[in-house]
């Protein structure tokens, strides 16, 4: 945890070497399920749903590609928001938690939780469920006998 008064500065995050390797054999596998479903287009027992999944490998091996860059581009936004609004509170000399949210002047730039900072505890209303049924060992007993299962079906 942080000291009161003093604020850290995230760093965004970069591409790895792991995740290119990863992105990678990812955008590979799916060339190649491309390459295998038109070489079963191709076959004699081939249908045109082959060709449809030779055409939808490779847009998802790209999908693949395209999500991991937004992913970086969300995180890195997130982040710079965040160190804005750090960077603001550390001009005003407040803590974050020490001023609401709608006070005139402060503007929270980042929905984005915090999830070191929350310690409230999280729990479903007992009202919200079903309640269980009861029963006891001997009805429960009773009710699955295998054998009194077969009596009834004789």
């Amino acid at each position: 945890m942080s000291e009161p008064g003093h604020t850290e500065v995230k760093e965004k995050k970069k591409v790895k070497a792991s995740h290119i390797v990863f992105l990678l054999i990812c955008f590979i596998a799916a060339c190649a399920l491309a390459w295998w479903q038109w070489s079963r287009f191709q076959s004699g027992t081939g249908t045109f749903q082959n060709l449809g999944y030779a055409f939808q490998w490779p847009i998802i091996g790209g999908f693949f590609v395209y999500a991991y860059r937004k992913y970086l581009q969300y995180e890195n936004e997130s982040i710079e928001l965040e160190n804005l609004e750090a960077q603001m509170m550390a001009e005003h000399g407040e803590l974050p938690d020490a001023r609401p949210q709608h006070e005139e002047g402060f503007v929270q730039l980042s929905n984005r939780p915090s999830l070191v900072d929350d310690d409230s505890t999280k729990e479903i209303d007992e009202s919200f469920l079903p309640s269980r049924p009861t029963m006891n060992v001997e009805e429960f007993n009773r009710l699955n006998d295998p054998n009194a299962r077969r009596r009834r079906k004789a």
